[in-house]
């Protein structure tokens, strides 16, 4: 919790070892409705950095553009 917050978190979190702890269990737990672009539900343009740090072999920008437009067409339907 040293580094950057995101845009969406209050600039007053802060860890407080036991209390911090069973709020993050207990939002784990519950979290399962949010936002694409929040929490763990990742949105379309947050594939490049994926494939920054996994490199996979043979990808291309074409081949990202092909899985984004895969991807929002599934979310539309």
């Amino acid at each position: 919790m040293n580094g950057p917050k995101g845009p969406d978190v209050s600039p007053d979190l802060q860890w407080l070892p036991v209390v911090s702890f069973l709020q993050l269990v207990f939002d784990m737990a519950i979290a399962l409705d949010v936002p694409i672009g929040h929490g763990h539900i990742y949105a379309f343009d947050h594939i490049r950095p994926w494939i920054e740090v996994t490199r996979p072999e043979g990808w291309t920008n074409d081949g990202l553009a092909r899985m984004q437009h895969v991807l929002r067409q599934r979310e539309e339907e």
